[in-house]
């Protein structure tokens, strides 16, 4: 994975700026010293270029998701991926100093840092060390660090508990994240949290506010009489997405439940059939990107 992802870095960063993190790396494989890899961490900003993005080939997707299925580098700037071999070169070494100078980087990590240590989340070993750093993690109200562990990122979702689980995608919808990026969501869907999202949907409703269509993909396998109450109100409303999410629901559903509801959504649901209407196409276009 060093090498797929050294190779990535290598096409748009400085080939000094390489140079120097390629040396970095092979020191601490020889000779680990804590504080050099804590100057190293953050000499980063000093050497790549925030700006820039990574170029991902369809080679190089193919061989991290061989290592971490699930896992997107869309968006990942050099200043992140550069940290991420950082952190890769760390966590080669003994179990104890990898735990505690990858806590206490996190300790004193920037925004930008934070963001490469979440985004290292499925990449780096021990994840029962590791949740714990993620659920804290992922109380953040700053965006950007909540969006690298909630968003494609399969940390959360191989390795959160349920409660964990249920509280992040809440806060997601909460924050107003797109859930189509999150890894995970229908495998990890219960009924614990389908009902959370209906009495999350109620509230809104009481107080005037708008429920994100894709509040209700969670609720797909768990249709409660209360839901199916809420997904046959959700089919009436007009605003955009609601009916949608409900025709892909109805599309699935064995149950019969939603049977009734085939007449007034028949060519959503025929769209749902054929894959013209997904939920990764809902979250798009309601992100205002195109599917």
């Amino acid at each position: 994975m060093v090498s797929v992802l050294t190779d990535i870095l290598t096409r748009t960063a400085p080939p000094d700026a390489v140079a120097w993190l390629t040396a970095e790396i092979a020191s601490f494989r020889s000779d680990f010293h804590r504080r050099r890899f804590y100057f190293a961490f953050s000499g980063v900003s000093r050497r790549f270029r925030k700006k820039t993005r990574i170029e991902v080939t369809a080679a190089d997707f193919a061989a991290i998701q061989a290592e971490a299925p699930g896992l997107s580098l869309a968006g990942w700037d050099e200043f992140r991926l550069a940290r991420v071999l950082l952190l890769l070169a760390l966590a080669e070494q003994p179990a104890s100093e990898y735990r505690e100078t990858l806590t206490a980087v996190l300790g004193s990590a920037d925004l930008r840092e934070q963001v490469a240590i979440f985004s290292a989340l499925p990449l780096l070993p021990e994840p029962e060390f590791l949740v714990p750093l993620a659920r804290d993690g992922s109380r953040t109200n700053i965006v950007d660090v909540f969006d690298a562990i909630a968003l494609d990122n399969p940390f959360p979702a191989a390795h959160f508990p349920e409660e964990a689980w249920n509280q992040l995608v809440l806060k997601a919808l909460f924050i107003s994240r797109p859930l189509y990026r999150m890894e995970g969501l229908d495998d990890r869907a219960n009924p614990t949290l389908a009902e959370m999202l209906s009495n999350l949907a109620h509230e809104r409703w009481a107080a005037g506010r708008p429920v994100s269509p894709e509040l209700w993909r969670s609720c797909a396998r768990h249709l409660t009489d209360t839901i199916v109450a809420d997904l046959h109100r959700v089919a009436q409303s007009d605003e955009p997405g609601q009916r949608e999410a409900v025709a892909l629901i109805a599309a699935d559903d064995e149950s019969g439940r939603l049977a009734d509801l085939r007449d007034s959504l028949g060519d959503l649901i025929d769209a749902a059939r054929s894959g013209d209407l997904t939920w990764t196409g809902l979250g798009q276009s309601l992100a205002g990107k195109r599917p």
